[in-house]
């Protein structure tokens, strides 16, 4: 909760940065809702995947069926509002709008690359562990038919 002072400066915040930390926080929220509405709400009933979400998915091939989708949906609704968020405050740093758009190009590109290959590698690296745990239980199933097998195949050879 932060009060509006006489000279535009907020309780808690001081100098300089305040205005690039309420930058920051007004867009990251900003877009977040945008994409809960639109995305989260709204597509869902439509059937509709977001284009960030279906990049991830085929760059890293991706099983859907292995993961929570709506949690899928709701990291890339976080990840895409911290990168806005994160390249409107750093633009809004310049002055002039050449170099906000000069800047902001140069910005947006590399976070959004590093972000979503971030978020990729996480659920590449989990759909890894969950199907070399399904391929352990599946090798101990195996192991005790075949066991099974083999103490089959001794009582028939006694008899």
């Amino acid at each position: 909760s932060f009060v509006l002072m006489e000279n535009g400066r907020f309780f808690g915040l001081g100098g300089f940065m305040e205005k690039y930390i309420i930058t920051f926080i007004l867009t990251f929220i900003l877009i977040y809702f945008i994409y809960f509405f639109y995305y989260i709400l709204f597509c869902r009933r439509e059937g509709k995947c977001p284009a960030e979400a279906t990049y991830i998915i085929k760059l890293y091939k991706l099983d859907i069926n292995k993961f929570s989708y709506r949690k899928f949906i709701r990291i890339i609704s976080l990840v895409t509002s911290f990168d806005i968020a994160f390249a409107v405050t750093v633009v809004s740093y310049f002055d002039k709008i050449v170099w906000q758009i000069l800047f902001g190009l140069i910005v947006i590109i590399p976070v959004i690359i590093i972000s979503f290959m971030l978020v990729g590698k996480y659920y590449a690296k989990k759909q890894l562990k969950d199907n070399n745990k399904e391929l352990k239980k599946e090798e101990k199933y195996l192991s005790r038919i075949d066991k099974f097998k083999k103490k089959g195949k001794k009582k028939n050879d006694k008899h």
